[in-house]
């Protein structure tokens, strides 16, 4: 009898012990960017965060550097399909599945972080409702530095972009490559270095902190901070992934994913100047954007935004009239 009470003690604790593993949850998740990018490391945090506020029981597991083999215009289907529980999905390389998200991805748009953040709150219910038919969910959201060019040789107005060869990552680069006689070409970050070397490219439209990230003076001599875009980058998941965590579980998530947004907003300043510095120390040339030359930049975003607008449809407008009342544009 004494050993019949044993065996199911044993059995009672293994029994509670697998259920405690079978309880726990991991999900791989999917990053663009380098390990030692800003937003590489924001997520880490978030999961590291994650990790210790759920005792264990939500364990976020980063592939950086787009290891797992996602691009980024196959984001939202991946997230959708639950092919990936959670990814970090640029607003602007999805707009082939969801045009609308391309939104905080237009031209000359906003000239600061906080301009750039009431867009994105001015967006943010149609984002939601477009992100539930893909069946996923942002939990926070990121922005980058504004985005500059990377030529050989100084950009002084609109006229001296003809006939580069730039490397864009998204339709806002297409778009203005067309505008501004640019032949733009859009592909992978990790393609850029070798095209250069072809010869195949020479110029690039990306952020400071991207160009340091890429070496940029390696291969060029001039950034030019032209402001064009602020991207933004969503932290998305797959809802039934989310709707299979525990209530409590998902209520600690979603406060920890609120202060990290507004962590890596204010974040994107300090990054800026930062990198702008490390451009200038390794020998690259930091050009500065006459009034003249901002002018027609300016001219450029309008005409650009309304033809977007008015290809998108009514939800584009909508927001973009909201945004320009509340941002006095």
């Amino acid at each position: 009898m004494k050993k019949v009470f044993l065996v199911l003690i044993c059995v009672v604790f293994t029994f509670g012990a697998l259920s405690d593993v079978m309880a726990k949850t991991k999900w791989d998740m999917h990053l663009n960017y380098p390990a030692g990018n800003f937003h590489s490391q924001g997520a880490q945090r978030f999961a590291d965060a994650v990790k210790k506020a759920t005792g264990g029981e939500l364990n976020i597991v980063l592939h950086a550097g787009a290891a797992l083999g996602f691009k980024g215009p196959e984001l939202l289907r991946s997230v959708a399909e639950g092919q990936l529980a959670i990814a970090e999905v640029p607003t602007g390389m999805v707009e082939g599945d969801a045009p609308v998200l391309a939104l905080t991805a237009q031209p000359f748009i906003s000239a600061t972080a906080a301009e750039q953040r009431l867009l994105y709150e001015k967006a943010k219910s149609t984002y939601a409702k477009v992100l539930k038919k893909f069946n996923q969910f942002t939990l926070y959201t990121s922005v980058w530095p504004f985005s500059g060019i990377y030529t050989q040789r100084e950009i002084k107005s609109a006229s001296d972009l003809k006939g580069l060869k730039m490397r864009v990552y998204d339709g806002t680069g297409l778009a203005f490559g067309k505008a501004t006689g640019i032949a733009a070409r859009k592909m992978p970050f990790s393609e850029v270095y070798p095209a250069m070397k072809a010869g195949l490219l020479d110029s690039m439209y990306t952020s400071s902190v991207s160009g340091v990230d890429a070496k940029a003076w390696e291969i060029l001599k001039f950034f030019t901070p032209i402001n064009i875009v602020g991207p933004v980058n969503m932290i998305n998941v797959n809802l039934d992934a989310w709707n299979k965590l525990p209530e409590n579980t998902r209520k600690t998530v979603t406060e920890i994913a609120a202060k990290m947004e507004d962590e890596m907003w204010k974040l994107a300043g300090d990054m800026d100047a930062k990198s702008l510095a490390t451009l200038k120390e390794k020998g690259m040339a930091v050009s500065t954007v006459s009034k003249e030359f901002r002018a027609e930049l300016d001219a450029l975003g309008v005409k650009l935004r309304a033809e977007w607008a008015k290809k998108v449809g009514a939800d584009a407008k909508t927001i973009l009239d909201a945004y320009y009342k509340a941002a006095g544009k």
